[in-house]
């Protein structure tokens, strides 16, 4: 036996270990059972029997709770921790001590079983794979001698081997894991790992924005045009002047671009929860810009596409459009009163949302067809005149109403949308969604087949003639627009039944069962002589192919 206690320095060991600034499930309810239950394993009295047990009732109970994924480290804890109260158990009452090695010795082999396994398919040896988690090579040989059981092992290597397991246990994964573990509440998973600091610029940011982008919407382009005829609050206009001041500029436009500048570079984690923060505080804060989706959608002197395209590149940016996404679909979808208003403004930007990664992802195959050097990368100067060109190309009239999301041949961003989230929307679609769920089918990847497309542009044709499909003719991959004939000129044409063609064919098959018929009249019964049956006078039989005979 090389040592008998755990090192004071361990190798990292990734047995268990969990990423940052993640949500997790887990067997126990929150830190502070966490810590109960190692503060009764590991803080507790050597012969203190009674918290020893009822440690293992928790631990029990956790393993019940979470079947699948449970822990390998407290499945580890949980067996020595058995056969050390076992022993205890044994030396109150002054029993042999042969029973505690077997115990003691189906413990070695599990806990080794347990480390070694835990990765999946074994490339190393046993005594590789505990060296590199800083467990001494001698528990190896200790598990090999319980499980071949070649000579008698003293109790007291046992028992002080079992302390070792424990102590490694404790610094390798007890103590880590309460280092970096922390409760999940409401407010955690709205605004987990953002500084209380941030919350309130971030509010700022998007206010200072939402009043500056209205007063562009209504045709102001400086501090004084929206002071004198925008109509804005004063707690709007102090705003505006507030950063005007700081940052040195009065200009509308300008203002916008720092707004947003300064939102992106909120030093905000990346994780869902800081999504979910962000896209509160848009609705919160970002009122106007809502409304006047409503207001103005249909004005094609102003450009809501064009004004408010950069701001939505820079929540793509901080991973935020998709959760902003989903949210506007989650609205959309509602049937209840109180989101009645909120609904007609979250139609117009979701579908804005989505067409904007159907157009980039028809830019970048555009721009996968360029030379090298006429197209700009993530990292490089963007070349803004040769999206410009493209989007008023595609576009035509209607490019300032459409957001620009893309300006590299390789940016990363798309919605990530599963077949099952494809499917519950189209289940789900309404007079709100109607003209964003066709897009979608655009989007998934791997595509859909064209006869798949074919029949769900079909049925949504049926259902909804009054939906807008933005498609491009030339792409396979996407929906033809509304009013070409999916059909003509195939071979392997097929009809689309719905529901009423199926009421429709019933009823016809009810009607024409219920119609009068004329009564047939029976056909005279042939005589028959005996075996023998008189013959039809209507059949030619010198040309019947059977019973002929000719003299």
């Amino acid at each position: 036996m090389e040592n008998n206690t755990a090192p004071a320095e361990l190798p990292p060991c990734n047995i268990d270990k969990k990423l940052p600034n993640q949500t997790y499930i887990s067997a126990w309810r929150n830190r502070d059972e966490f810590q109960s239950v190692y503060e009764k394993i590991f803080n507790s009295a050597a012969d203190d029997i009674e918290s020893k047990e009822e440690a293992m009732k928790w631990l029990n109970m956790w393993k019940i709770r979470q079947v699948k994924d449970f822990p390998v480290c407290v499945r580890c804890t949980l067996v020595m921790l058995e056969a050390q109260v076992f022993d205890l158990c044994i030396q109150r009452d002054g029993k042999d001590e042969k029973e505690s090695k077997n115990i003691y010795s189906g413990a070695f082999m599990r806990f080794i079983n347990f480390l070694t396994e835990s990765g999946g398919t074994r490339k190393k040896t046993i005594a590789d794979s505990v060296r590199d988690i800083g467990i001494e090579t001698y528990l190896v040989e200790l598990r090999h001698l319980c499980a071949h059981r070649s000579i008698s092992i003293s109790i007291d290597v046992f028992r002080r081997s079992a302390q070792y397991c424990m102590d490694w246990l404790n610094k390798a994964y007890w103590q880590r894991e309460l280092a970096s573990m922390e409760s999940v509440n409401p407010w955690t998973l709205k605004y987990c790992n953002l500084a209380d600091d941030q919350l309130p610029d971030m509010s700022v940011i998007l206010r200072t924005y939402d009043a500056v982008t209205a007063a562009r919407v209504r045709k102001a382009y400086t501090l004084k045009m929206a002071i004198e005829s925008v109509g804005l609050t004063p707690e709007e206009v102090k705003l505006i002047e507030t950063h005007a001041e700081k940052h040195g500029s009065a200009r509308l436009r300008v203002i916008a671009k720092q707004a947003i500048f300064q939102l992106q570079n909120l030093p905000l984690p990346k994780t869902q929860a800081a999504a979910n923060a962000v896209c509160k505080a848009l609705f919160d804060n970002c009122q106007r810009m809502f409304q006047d989706a409503v207001q103005y959608a249909n004005d094609e002197q102003t450009p809501l596409g064009r004004m408010h395209s950069e701001l939505f590149r820079a929540l793509a940016a901080m991973d935020c459009l998709q959760p902003l996404f989903e949210r506007l679909i989650v609205i959309c979808e509602q049937t209840n009163d109180e989101s009645a208003h909120q609904r007609p403004w979250a139609k117009y930007w979701v579908h804005r949302i989505a067409v904007g990664f159907q157009l980039l992802k028809e830019y970048k195959k555009y721009c996968s067809t360029l030379p090298p050097g006429q197209v700009s990368r993530c990292g490089q100067t963007p070349r803004i005149r040769l999206a410009n060109e493209w989007y008023a190309r595609r576009l035509q009239s209607a490019a300032d109403q459409h957001l620009m999301l893309g300006l590299y041949v390789d940016c990363p961003w798309h919605l990530k949308l599963s077949r099952t989230y494809v499917l519950a929307r189209l289940k789900a679609m309404n007079d709100y969604t109607k003209d964003t769920v066709p897009v979608l089918l655009t989007l998934l990847e791997p595509p859909l087949s064209e006869e798949q497309l074919s029949k769900i542009q079909r049925l949504t044709e049926i259902y909804y003639p009054d939906s807008i499909i933005l498609s491009d003719k030339t792409s396979r991959k996407n929906i033809p627009k509304q009013h070409t004939i999916v059909n003509g000129g195939n071979k392997n044409e097929f009809k689309i039944y719905t529901a009423d063609d199926l009421k429709k064919e019933i009823a016809k098959i009810r009607n024409k069962s219920n119609e009068p018929t004329e009564e047939a009249i029976p056909a005279k019964r042939a005589k028959q002589y005996g075996p023998w049956t008189e013959p039809d006078p209507t059949l030619a039989w010198g040309n019947y192919p059977l019973g002929t005979c000719r003299t």
